[in-house]
C-alpha cells in the first residue's frame, strides 16, 4: 500500500521528534575553539581593559590644576616623567604634569589625559584648553569587568569572540559536541563516473559548514548488500547519515529496498517541490546507539534544499542549539502551489527577497546565485508582495540557528 503524502511541517516535525541532543560536551584550548559554539557562559578572570589607560597621546593631568587654562591665558605645567605602553606607572605629584603614550598606564593622582593638539611647549608644558575628569582615557573594566559574563552560552566563536576571551583570560573554553555527519551517495552512474558525484561535493561542505564532523562514504552501487554494508560502517562512527538517491519506486531504488522493510522507518511523498520522495528511519549500532537515518532524493538541487529543511535542524538538535526558523520580507509576489514549493531567491539591500528567474527545480547554476531558497507555502493563490515567508540560508554557517 502506498504511503500518503504527508506535509513539509509534519516531516520535518517526525525528524526532529527522532533526535536527541548529544551530552558529550568538551573542553578545548581557546586556540582550537574556532567555529565552535559554547556549551556554557564563559565569566572573564580579567577586566578590560585591564587597568585605566590614556587613550590617546598626550599629558596625564588633574583636571582641577587645567580647569583655568585657555589660549589667552594658558596653564603651565613642569613635565616630571614620561610613560609609554608598558612602562611602570609614575605617581603624578599635585600641580605637574607627565607626558604619556596611548596604552600606557594611567598614574596615580591624574583624572585626565590632556591631548598633545591641545598643548605647547615641552618642559613646562603650556596646557592652553582645560577638560572634564575623565576625558581621553579607558577605565579598568569599562568593556568587561573581571567576574563578569564576558559571552554567554550558545554564541559561535569566530575571531573577535576568540581575541574577547583571550583579553579575559580564559585558556580553554567548554564547547557543545560536534555532531558526526555521514553521507552516503547512490547510484550506479555516480560509481561509474559518468556524471560527478555533486551531492557528496555538496552535502560534505554544507555539513561541516554547520560545525559538524563529516565522512562520505559512497559514491555506492546500486547493490542492496553493498548498500547496506556501507550504511552500517557509516552508522557506527556517526551521529546523523544522509543518504541521496534510491528513494523513489524504480527498480533501482536501492535505499528504499534495503530499508523500508526495517521497523521505524518510513519512505513516501511529501508536498515540496524538488524532492518529493523522501524518508527517513532510526538505525540501530553494535554498541547501542540510535543513529537517525535521513535518506533525500537523488537530484542536486532537491538533495540540497531537502538538507537543509531536515538535516541542518537535525544537527542543530544534536549539539544543544536552538532550532530558529529565519524569515523575510517577499519583494516580488510568488505564485504558489498545492505543495511546498523551494525557490532559490536573492535578498535586497532592504533585507528582502525574490525569487530568482528562470528557476528550475534542476537548476544548480541558479542555486549558486541564489543566498536563499524561499519556503513557499502551500495554497492556491498568488503570495503577495509583503509577506512573510521561511527562508533557507544556502549557506549554513551564516543562520541564525543557536545565535
Amino acid at each position: 500500500m502506498a504511503a500518503s503524502t504527508v506535509s513539509v511541517e509534519d516531516h520535518r516535525a517526525r525528524i526532529l521528534a527522532a533526535v536527541t541532543p548529544l551530552v558529550r560536551s568538551e573542553v578545548v584550548p581557546l586556540a582550537d575553539a574556532i567555529g565552535r559554539i559554547l556549551a556554557e557562559d564563559v565569566t572573564a578572570r580579567l577586566s578590560v581593559p585591564p587597568f585605566d589607560h590614556a587613550a590617546m597621546d598626550g599629558f596625564a593631568v588633574r583636571a582641577v590644576d587645567v580647569a583655568a587654562a585657555a589660549e589667552d591665558a594658558p596653564v603651565d605645567l613642569p613635565v616630571v616623567g614620561v610613560i609609554a605602553a608598558g612602562d611602570e606607572v609614575l605617581p603624578l605629584p599635585q600641580g605637574a604634569a607627565i607626558r604619556i603614550m596611548t596604552g600606557a598606564p594611567l598614574p596615580p593622582g591624574a583624572d585626565l589625559v590632556i591631548p598633545f593638539e591641545w598643548t605647547t611647549g615641552a618642559d613646562p608644558v603650556r596646557i592652553l584648553r582645560p577638560a572634564a575628569a575623565g576625558r581621553h582615557l579607558r577605565n579598568e573594566g569599562e568593556d568587561v569587568a573581571a567576574g563578569e559574563v564576558a559571552l554567554p552560552a550558545d554564541t559561535r566563536l569566530g575571531p573577535t569572540q576568540i581575541g574577547l576571551l583571550t583579553s579575559v583570560g580564559a585558556q580553554e573554553v567548554a564547547v557543545q559536541p560536534r555532531p558526526r555527519l555521514a553521507v552516503i551517495s547512490t547510484g550506479a552512474e555516480l560509481v561509474g563516473g559518468q556524471i560527478p558525484d555533486s551531492n557528496t561535493a555538496t552535502l560534505v561542505a554544507a555539513g561541516r559548514s554547520t560545525g559538524a564532523e563529516v565522512t562520505a562514504f559512497g559514491p555506492v552501487r546500486d547493490d542492496l548488500a553493498a548498500f547496506r554494508a556501507q550504511l552500517q560502517k557509516a552508522a557506527e562512527v556517526s551521529d546523523i547519515v544522509v543518504t541521496t538517491g534510491g528513494v523513489s519506486a524504480g527498480d533501482h531504488d536501492v535505499v528504499k529496498a534495503a530499508l523500508r522493510d526495517l521497523e521505524g522507518f518510513w519512505f513516501g511523498p511529501v508536498a515540496m517541490k524538488p524532492g518529493r520522495p523522501q524518508g527517513y528511519g532510526v538505525l540501530g549500532t553494535a554498541d547501542g546507539r540510535r543513529v537517525l537515518v535521513i535518506t533525500l532524493p537523488g537530484t542536486p538541487v532537491a538533495a540540497y534544499a531537502s538538507f537543509l529543511l531536515y538535516a541542518v535542524p537535525a544537527l542543530h538538535v544534536l549539539a544543544g542549539r536552538t532550532v530558529a526558523r529565519e524569515t523575510a520580507v517577499l519583494a516580488a509576489p510568488v505564485q504558489a502551489a498545492d505543495r511546498t514549493v523551494l525557490l532559490p531567491g536573492i535578498h535586497d539591500h532592504h533585507g528582502r527577497i525574490a525569487p530568482l528567474p528562470g528557476h528550475a527545480g534542476h537548476s544548480q547554476r541558479l542555486l549558486a546565485v541564489a543566498d536563499a531558497l524561499l519556503v513557499v507555502p502551500p495554497t492556491a493563490r498568488l503570495v503577495p508582495e509583503g509577506t512573510t515567508v521561511e527562508v533557507l540560508p544556502l549557506h549554513p554557517e551564516e543562520d541564525r540557528h543557536g545565535r
